[in-house]
């Protein structure tokens, strides 16, 4: 597989979606379509807010977060105070919510983030599980992805932070397309990932390298499966 395509520095794989910014997948706009196609007559408008993100624009919310500049939040959603945080600990609380500029899901073109475009507007979008759960505007097209892909009938696609694994928060938000998604993860080896964070102009490197292992398991390769 070409390693530009898990770091996310071409677009060679990718298509439009049609009547949107966002590139997606060539091989999987038409299972997504259907998806879409049949939430809608479920009464949902299945909407994209995020999908392919390239290597630099994922560097640099890395660098916004490692530097202060963007919030950081806990898992209750609950801003963190920079200054009383030590580099080790922004470290892992951007991990907790953000990709490593290299090692996001997103460069693949295989997954994206989700939203009920009947009751959210792309500028309410916040990305935070309380808009997915419980009374949450987006809450009752989660369910019926749920039950979609409960039962095999979502064309391919699943929640990989569909649960708490101790690593990556987990992200109602973000589907996957599962037929195009393994094989990306099955292709990205440790030293692939170690050599990218070495080459990288990523901020807290020093914190990165020297817990390359343990981020690598738990935080890239952790994640639910179909």
């Amino acid at each position: 597989m070409n390693v530009d395509i898990l770091l996310g520095k071409t677009t060679e794989h990718l298509v439009p979606l049609p009547g949107t910014k966002f590139l997606i997948h060539k091989l999987m706009l038409q299972d997504f379509l259907l998806l879409q196609k049949e939430a809608k007559e479920e009464g949902f408008d299945l909407q994209v807010i995020s999908a392919f993100r390239d290597y630099e624009r994922q560097l640099k919310i890395w660098n916004l977060k490692a530097s202060g500049q963007r919030q950081l939040i806990d898992d209750q959603e609950r801003p963190l105070e920079f200054s009383k945080l030590s580099p080790l600990e922004v470290m892992f609380a951007i991990l907790r919510w953000s990709a490593l500029p290299g090692c996001s899901r997103h460069h693949w073109g295989t997954d994206i983030d989700v939203y009920d475009g009947n009751t959210q507007t792309p500028e309410e979008v916040k990305l935070v599980p309380s808009e997915t759960i419980g009374e949450g505007p987006s809450a009752r097209l989660h369910d019926w992805l749920d039950s979609r892909m409960s039962t095999n009938n979502a064309f391919g696609f699943y929640r990989p932070y569909a649960t708490d694994r101790g690593g990556v928060s987990p992200e109602r938000w973000h589907i996957s397309y599962h037929p195009l998604s393994r094989r990306c993860l099955d292709n990205f080896t440790f030293s692939l990932f170690k050599r990218n964070l070495e080459e990288s102009d990523i901020l807290l490197k020093e914190q990165l390298l020297e817990n390359a292992d343990e981020i690598f398991q738990r935080y890239f390769l952790n994640v639910d499966l179909p």
